[in-house]
C-alpha cells in the first residue's frame, strides 16, 4: 500500500524526485524523515524503514518520497488513507467481511488492523515483491494468524483464485504509478467476477493535489463494470472510490457506526460525511489503451507548474 506525503501522499515536486533518485543507497539516513533502520535493494526496488522519534516507522521505497506502510507502536490506525479501506465496506455491507483480498500488501498496514478489529477476516496479502513481506513481518508486526500471502502480480492472482471475496482493496503503486493493467475494463471485470454478491471494491485514487485527471478515469472505467460508485476524497492527495453491485450508501454507513468497534467510530463518522457521488467526465481504459503513465505525468507536470 502507498501513501505520499508531505500533504501527506502525493504531495511531488518533480525536481527533487530527480535529485532523490541520483543519490546513492544509504544517502538520505541523515534526512528530516527520521533514522533509517533497516535498507536493502530487493529484486524490484530499493526499500527502507524509516524510523521516527515517537517509535512509529514508514516503509519507503526508491527516492523516498512515498510511505508505502506505516507502524504505530500504539495503534493500528493511521490517521491516513488506510483506515478509510476499514469502514467503508460499510457503505455497501451490514456486516464485516468473512474474506477480503489486499491487491498491494506491502508490509501489512491494513492486514494489521484487519487483525485488531475484525479478528475473524481472512485476508489474502497480494504482493509482488516478497521481500516487502519480510519487512513488514520483522519491523511493522504483520503477524495476523488470518493473513495469507501471496507474491505474485495481482492481476493474474485473480485470474487463478478460486475464491469470492466481500472486499478487494486496490492498493498496487510503484510510485507515481499504478500499473496501466489495474486501470482497464478487463481488469475490473475480473475484479467483479471474483466479487462475492453485494461486495466491495476499492481502489486508492492517489494524486496531486487538485488534480483529478486519474481518479476521473478511474471511475468512468470502473463505471463500465459496477452500476453503484463512491467516492471519498480523504485527503487532499488521496480518493477511495467504491463501487459494488449493491447501492453504497452514506447512510448506510452512518447507521452501520454504532455496530463498529469503539475505535473505528470516528473513522466511520468522518468517511460517511465525506462520502459522495464520483466524479465524472474521465475517459474509459481499455487493455487495448490505457495511457495512465501519461495521465499521470501530465498531472504532475500541471501541479508543479501551478495550472488547475
Amino acid at each position: 500500500m502507498l501513501g505520499l506525503r508531505p500533504a501527506r501522499r502525493f504531495a511531488l515536486a518533480p525536481a527533487a524526485m530527480l535529485v532523490l533518485i541520483a543519490l546513492p543507497v544509504g544517502t538520505l539516513k541523515g534526512s528530516e524523515n527520521g533514522r533509517v533502520v533497516y535498507e536493502t535493494e530487493t529484486e524490484y526496488q530499493y526499500a527502507q524503514v524509516v524510523e521516527r522519534s515517537d517509535g512509529s516507522r514508514a516503509l519507503e521505497l526508491n527516492e523516498g518520497q512515498a510511505q508505502h506502510s506505516i507502524y504505530n507502536p500504539d495503534s493500528v490506525l493511521t490517521g491516513d488513507v488506510w483506515d478509510g479501506h476499514l469502514v467503508l465496506p460499510f457503505a455497501v455491507r451490514d456486516t464485516p467481511p468473512r474474506r477480503v483480498a489486499i491487491l498491494g500488501n506491502a508490509a501489512g498496514t491494513t492486514s494489521r488492523a484487519y487483525e485488531e478489529f475484525f479478528p475473524d477476516t481472512r485476508v489474502d496479502g497480494v504482493e509482488i515483491d516478497a521481500e516487502l513481506s519480510d519487512i513488514g513481518r520483522r519491523y511493522f508486526e504483520m503477524d495476523n494468524p488470518n493473513l495469507y500471502l501471496y507474491h505474485e502480480d495481482a492481476r493474474p492472482f485473480l485470474r487463478r483464485v478460486n475464491a469470492r471475496y466481500d472486499v478487494i482493496s486496490v492498493d498496487a503503486y510503484r510510485q507515481p504509478y499504478i500499473p496501466f493493467y489495474l486501470t482497464t475494463t478487463e481488469f475490473f471485470e475480473t475484479v467483479r467476477d471474483r466479487l462475492a454478491p453485494g461486495g466491495v471494491l476499492i481502489v486508492n485514487a492517489g494524486h496531486p493535489e487538485r488534480q483529478d485527471d486519474l481518479e476521473k478515469v478511474l471511475t468512468a472505467t470502473i463505471g463500465e463494470v459496477f452500476p453503484n460508485l463512491a467516492r471519498d476524497p480523504i485527503e487532499a492527495t488521496n480518493t477511495l472510490i467504491v463501487a459494488s453491485d449493491s447501492p453504497v450508501s452514506r447512510d448506510r454507513l452512518n447507521g452501520a457506526t454504532g455496530t463498529l468497534p469503539p475505535e473505528l467510530r470516528a473513522t466511520a463518522t468522518a468517511a460517511a460525511r465525506r462520502l459522495a457521488p464520483p466524479l465524472d467526465g474521465g475517459e474509459v481504459y481499455t487493455d487495448d489503451r490505457a495511457p495512465v503513465e501519461w495521465l499521470i505525468d501530465k498531472s504532475i507536470v500541471e501541479y508543479a507548474s501551478g495550472d488547475e
